[in-house]
């Protein structure tokens, strides 16, 4: 179907303003790659993704100004356009959008330096004393419950080396006198007593 100026004027027209936003469409890509310094990878699939609407909205203007008929001065149009915003207020766009990324990154970094990286000082400083208070709290609780432990083993021997170690009790054959003088010759010995505490120590550990 042929198609008067007018019509390839007013379709041409739409091929420009498609290529130049979406000129500015690929520059919102850019800025991020600065703002972020995307890797490869990120900017492999941020190309795709233009890609994909782009041919999406090309796909759009052919069927919006000509029913699907793919003219050759459209593709022209968004072509030249697209090069044109890249050449001109692309480069503008690029240049401001550098100097505010810059800027607020040099803010961003300042208020960091002053406010994270102190407090992070203090935090860690912080957790430091608290571990070292806990360990501490911890000697002193095992050592006052090793010292309360063994205290009460040495006064359960020292109770039973007066009573001859249970000799008279079960030892039936063994007579109460007897027992009684076990009982008496051991108390009185403390060295032996105090050597028979220790072996009953090593054993219970």
């Amino acid at each position: 179907m042929e198609m008067s100026m007018t019509g390839q004027s007013v379709v041409f027209l739409f091929s420009c303003a498609v290529g130049g936003l979406l000129g500015a469409f690929y520059d919102v890509f850019r800025i991020i790659r600065i703002a972020f310094n995307s890797k490869w990878l990120t900017v492999f699939f941020q190309d795709l993704f233009f890609c994909v609407m782009s041919s999406f909205s090309i796909i759009l203007l052919v069927f919006h100004t000509n029913s699907g008929t793919v003219r050759w001065f459209s593709l022209l149009g968004c072509f030249l356009c697209f090069v044109l915003y890249h050449m001109t207020v692309g480069k503008l766009v690029m240049l401001a959008a550098k100097i505010i990324i810059g800027f607020i990154k040099k803010v961003l970094d300042y208020i960091y330096k002053i406010t994270v990286i102190p407090l992070k000082t203090a935090i860690l400083y912080i957790v430091k004393q608290i571990t070292k208070l806990c360990g501490f709290i911890l000697r002193i609780f095992n050592k006052t419950r090793d010292g309360l432990y063994y205290k009460s083993r040495k006064r359960s021997m020292a109770e039973s080396a007066s009573k001859g170690f249970g000799l008279y009790k079960n030892n039936k054959s063994l007579s109460k006198k007897t027992a009684k003088s076990i009982a008496k010759i051991t108390g009185k010995d403390s060295a032996k007593t105090h050597k028979a505490i220790e072996k009953m120590k090593g054993k219970i550990r």
